[in-house]
């Protein structure tokens, strides 16, 4: 609630005031620092965070005309647009679309004439390192930390120190080492799990409840550990369901998944957001979907709560 309150706020002061306005994703690395390279550009420009969700139900995020929109699906009129997710279709009027991009900032830092500025190229390379989940540098990992670890004003303040100062200097602000601290905490209890759950080939795991760890990073930690497909299923609220999915197979592409689940993403990462009456409604359909894409009779799935984890046969032998 809070965050759409934050996020009409924006709109609103940036129309009355004629100001520029952007539109990035809210839930990673890459989505901040385009919002950052967009306030590089347009020092006083307004910035709205936003899920993918968020733009395909939201009536007032489709209802304006954005000067920017980067990471994310067009919400409708836009005048620039940078993107890497075959799921996203263009539409802006100018668009830095590309899926080969191995991340949207790549893109954005073109699309807003800052090639060559240092900081900037170093944000850009921080954003690949992350969305690739490929990272290396101690930078990024803080960078993502910090990022994963912050509400909407927190990622707000975190792109203008972006905008506006040396890395090292953001970094070291107090309220981004606590948002670091917090998301650690969040990540290491998420690697704590992956470590006992057993490496499947097909990893599908339901969690009864939502433990408040990192799923996206779980996905990531059982593909290191072989799995070739991840399919993490989480509670959000009363009545909705969140689905992440991973691959390290080139031969499955689980963005045809989500999509065909109302989300979308990348072949190798993709997500949806269902809303259903009621979760089992929810579970039953995502579950269906990677049975018919894997073109199985039936799954193995790792069911999860606070006590610990079994797996089952899904549908039930019988049913």
């Amino acid at each position: 609630m809070l965050a759409a309150v934050l996020r009409a706020y924006s709109v609103i002061k940036a129309k009355l005031l004629n100001r520029p306005l952007a539109l990035c994703d809210i839930s990673d690395v890459d989505g901040i620092v385009c919002a950052a390279l967009f306030r590089m550009r347009y020092p006083r420009g307004e910035v709205v965070l936003a899920a993918p969700s968020d733009v395909r139900g939201g009536r007032l995020l489709r209802s304006v005309e954005w000067t920017f929109v980067a990471d994310l699906p067009c919400p409708g009129r836009a005048l620039i647009r940078a993107d890497h997710h075959a799921s996203n279709p263009p539409c802006a009027s100018r668009e830095f679309y590309d899926p080969s991009a191995p991340a949207a900032a790549v893109l954005a830092l073109r699309a807003l004439g800052l090639e060559g500025v240092r900081r900037a190229e170093r944000l850009v390379a921080l954003a690949v390192e992350t969305d690739t989940a490929r990272i290396a540098s101690p930078e990024a990992l803080a960078l993502n930390d910090a990022v994963k670890g912050s509400g909407y004003r927190g990622k707000l303040r975190l792109v203008e120190l972006l905008a506006a100062r040396p890395l090292e200097e953001v970094l070291s602000d107090p309220k981004v080492s606590e948002a670091i601290e917090r998301f650690k905490r969040v990540r290491e209890a998420t690697e704590r799990l992956a470590a006992e759950l057993p490496p499947l080939e097909l990893f599908v795991a339901v969690f009864k409840e939502d433990l408040g760890l990192s799923y996206r990073h779980l996905c990531i930690l059982m593909e290191r550990r072989g799995s070739k497909l991840t399919a993490v299923v989480v509670p959000r609220g009363a009545f909705t369901t969140r689905v992440y999915l991973g691959s390290a197979s080139r031969d499955l592409d689980v963005s045809k998944v989500a999509v065909r689940l109302g989300g979308g993403g990348h072949p190798y990462a993709a997500g949806a957001t269902l809303r259903s009456l009621t979760r089992g409604r929810a579970v039953e359909r995502i579950l269906l979907e990677l049975k018919r894409f894997l073109g199985l009779e039936s799954l193995d799935v790792v069911l999860i709560d606070r006590r610990g984890f079994e797996v089952r046969r899904w549908p039930a032998v019988g049913s």
